[in-house]
């Protein structure tokens, strides 16, 4: 039997938490357009490659956590509870790197001016945190059927 685990509740601290952190992620992700740049990727490109590999990720992993949830017949919650927060973390991160995609383009992040490039790294997160509860709403019914079959 699955432990009736309450995906909301930890998804809302998270969501707590991510509302103060966007500038953290967007500067990871500034720091992997550098790492990409710095091997050779020309700047906007590498924008260009990390939009695709967001946008890649952010389709896929509710899928395979979904995956995950239907191939686990008995799971720890200490598990359980990790598991939710890596997913938390980097669908949070996805989603704020592929919404940006939408916002603004690779030639705009690498040579605009205005002072204000990159800020729609901090909208696009908060902009993701209410997508992460939608999902972990859609977790917490997905668990609570599978308990009651």
């Amino acid at each position: 039997m699955k432990y009736q685990y309450r995906y909301l509740k930890a998804t809302m601290i998270f969501c707590l938490i991510g509302f103060f952190i966007p500038g953290f992620t967007a500067i990871l992700l500034l720091g992997i357009q550098m790492l990409l740049t710095e091997i050779g990727i020309e700047c906007a490109n590498s924008w260009k490659l990390i939009w695709t590999g967001t946008w890649i990720g952010m389709i896929l992993l509710p899928i395979l956590f979904f995956r995950y949830l239907d191939g686990k017949s008995t799971e720890t919650y200490q598990k359980l509870k990790t598991n939710l927060i890596l997913f938390n973390l980097f669908e949070y991160i996805f989603i704020q790197a592929s919404l940006a995609s939408l916002f603004t383009n690779g030639n705009t992040l690498c040579y605009g001016s205005g002072g204000q490039n990159g800020i729609e790294f901090a909208f696009t997160a908060w902009l993701a945190l209410p997508i992460l509860i939608i999902f972990s709403y859609f977790f917490e019914y997905h668990t609570e059927t599978t308990i009651a079959e």
